[in-house]
């Protein structure tokens, strides 16, 4: 599991001061990757035992292992310049294989048993992929697309604990999807979020993660872009992934009901 999936599993149970830590190491990866503990600590303004309770809290050895990690994880995701394509395809293979790894079946259950799922993108790519998920879902389950800043307004308002929410950003960390993640927790409503894979407060106030690897063009191409494939990617696998899972729900049912006979 990468860095940045281990500080959302872990948020909460950190302390005042690991939140600091956490706050800063998602700003400053590169220092942590070529500092020793004492500079790092240093840097953070903490004692060096509480750095390495932190990296222990995260369920790796020490500090150690999270700067190990560090690297190796920054050298996977250096930009390519003079090869971008390849870069752009290494990610998506990456991203699949993450995905292949994770275990969903709690959330098919969520989405199995949700009275209702709302489906809400935060921007223009990401409402676009939610529009995408309420389409191809539909044969398998109903879900209501919302997007704009007012109906965010509106989806606090109707959801209940029956529902499920599956929230689209691209960052996580915008005033209005993390303002809709805190009334979603207040409510008890489940939530599911949808973002880059960095460290996020949305990710922190969701009981599911999902995460795309999404790659920004280098400004030597003379345009500012970032692309929105992998939410499509990502969405298709957990539709065929979905059916999947009633599929084998089904089975077991019909198991069931035949020793019932037996």
């Amino acid at each position: 599991m990468r860095v940045d999936e281990l500080l959302n599993m872990y948020y909460d149970e950190l302390s005042d001061n690991e939140k600091y830590v956490c706050h800063y190491l998602t700003g400053h990866y590169e220092e942590c990757g070529r500092k020793t503990v004492e500079e790092f600590a240093a840097d953070c303004n903490v004692s060096r035992t509480l750095l390495i309770r932190f990296a222990k809290k995260l369920g790796l050895s020490g500090y150690s292992e999270l700067k190990a990690r560090i690297r190796i994880e920054r050298r996977e995701s250096e930009p390519n310049v003079e090869g971008l394509l390849q870069t752009m395809t290494d990610s998506y293979h990456k991203m699949m294989e993450d995905l292949i790894k994770k275990n969903l079946t709690n959330l098919f259950a969520k989405m199995y048993h949700a009275d209702r799922v709302f489906v809400y993108g935060s921007g223009s790519s990401q409402s676009r992929a939610a529009s995408e998920m309420k389409r191809i879902f539909l044969p398998a389950k109903e879900m209501i697309h919302l997007h704009g800043h007012d109906l965010s307004g509106t989806l606090k308002k109707i959801v209940k604990p029956e529902d499920l929410v599956v929230v689209i950003s691209l960052s996580g960390e915008s005033d209005m999807v993390v303002e809709l993640a805190k009334a979603l927790r207040v409510s008890n409503v489940p939530a599911v979020s949808i973002t880059r894979l960095k460290s996020n407060t949305l990710a922190s106030l969701c009981e599911e993660n999902l995460y795309i690897n999404s790659i920004r063009i280098p400004v030597t191409y003379d345009m500012e872009y970032e692309t929105s494939t992998p939410y499509f990617i990502l969405i298709e696998y957990l539709y065929l992934s979905y059916q999947n899972y009633l599929a084998e729900k089904k089975n077991k049912e019909l198991e069931s009901v035949q020793k019932f006979r037996k």
